[in-house]
């Protein structure tokens, strides 16, 4: 079971923990039991966590029902046939979707809308990843839950209320930075049980990777009760911007992971971007973008796995050794070294080939390719839930 959910009421933390490349100290700490606030770094890729109460979660399991559910997934979608696609793109094909991956329910301002999210591999065991627009635009989204694997109405993993929601800070700011359209959400089992993922199995996050690569998508289609898929390519659309071609990608697939190396039996691989960033993902079906994963992706990822409870702290110095912690108080002590050398990111945040990559980097330049026509951006955006 996530701790999230089992120590996130009834308690209270005096202090903050700071994270220092990787490393966590605390500063002004009484632990007075239960969770811990971790504070951010300043600047755009500050990550900002959102924190949804118990009584919330509970009304989200409770507002999202099978009906509504099915009818959010089977609304009209919105994305414009538009410009003339390029000739002998792919189109998406329709499964019954994969474990790791799933749609993702949430309101704003009292509508019902629909996205797509994948599960990621953590040490924590809770994490999901989406497109930052699908839960946040002015406000964070209400009634949020995860559904893996959801199609025709069935839930074949359960739902999954979301605890907490993490957005780069740049994000919130107006107009939204497409740069930064990625988030991470923590859920919980709806009762008692393992993580999710121990339950579906996750997807390898990858940072810094090339633009180019041969991959999958999978979307969550507000068209249908079924999910899609494509093998399709991946390419730079400008600095900070992944694009493919595929048709068939509609309102709904926002979110949806692009994978590498896909496995069609278990659905895993590894996840470097979700449907997103420019235009929010795009205004038409047959062209899809995406953030690029690089150092803004990576630290929002850490913040998001490093949210861990800490041990209480040392007990303050009795009386009968006022004397000698007086002396002491005189004799400047060394600096902790756990305070100043930054640790190590977890092995599971990125492979080795990823976690070896310079953070302070740009992205790396993709294979040179014959320029393809994108979508105008001064199309006006339909998309309504993604």
């Amino acid at each position: 079971m996530s701790w999230r959910r089992g120590f996130r009421t009834g308690a209270t933390a005096l202090g903050t923990l700071i994270v220092i490349g990787g490393t966590v100290a605390a500063t002004g700490f009484t632990w007075t039991g239960g969770a811990t606030r971790v504070a951010n770094d300043s600047g755009p890729r500050a990550g900002v966590p959102h924190q949804v109460s118990e009584a919330a979660q509970d009304k989200a399991l409770s507002y999202w029902t099978a009906q509504r559910m099915l009818a959010a997934a089977t609304a009209s979608g919105t994305k414009a046939a538009g410009t003339a696609a390029p000739k002998g793109i792919p189109t998406a094909t329709k499964f019954t979707g994969s474990p790791p991956t799933g749609a993702l329910f949430y309101t704003t301002g009292g509508k019902a809308h629909y996205c797509s999210a994948s599960v990621v591999d953590s040490t924590v065991g809770d994490l999901v990843l989406t497109a930052a627009h699908c839960v946040y635009n002015t406000n964070f989204a209400t009634n949020v839950e995860y559904v893996p694997e959801f199609h025709d109405g069935k839930q074949p993993y359960g739902a999954w209320p979301v605890v907490t929601i993490y957005v780069a800070s740049g994000w919130q700011h107006s107009p939204h930075n497409p740069n930064l359209d990625f988030a991470f959400l923590s859920v919980t089992p709806a009762s008692k049980g393992p993580d999710i993922q121990k339950v579906t199995g996750g997807l390898t996050i990858e940072f810094t990777q090339w633009y180019s690569q041969k991959i999958e998508v999978v979307g969550h289609n507000d068209t249908d009760a079924k999910p899609v898929r494509c093998a399709t390519k991946s390419f730079r659309f400008r600095t900070g911007q992944m694009e493919f071609y595929c048709h068939g990608f509609w309102t709904g697939t926002s979110g949806g992971p692009w994978i590498i190396g896909y496995n069609a039996k278990t659905g895993g691989g590894k996840v470097f971007g979700v449907i997103g960033g420019y235009e929010e993902g795009g205004d038409y079906e047959w062209a899809s973008y995406s953030s690029y994963f690089g150092p803004a992706a990576r630290s929002l990822f850490q913040q998001a796995e490093h949210q861990t409870l800490p041990p209480p702290p040392t007990p303050s110095a009795s009386p009968s050794a006022t004397s000698a912690s007086a002396a002491s108080a005189t004799t400047p002590s060394a600096p902790s070294a756990s305070a100043t050398t930054p640790s190590a990111p977890p092995a599971s945040a990125t492979s080795p080939s990823a976690a070896s990559a310079s953070a302070t980097s740009p992205p790396p330049p993709s294979a040179p390719a014959t320029p393809s026509p994108s979508p105008s951006p001064s199309a006006t955006p339909t998309v309504v839930s993604t």
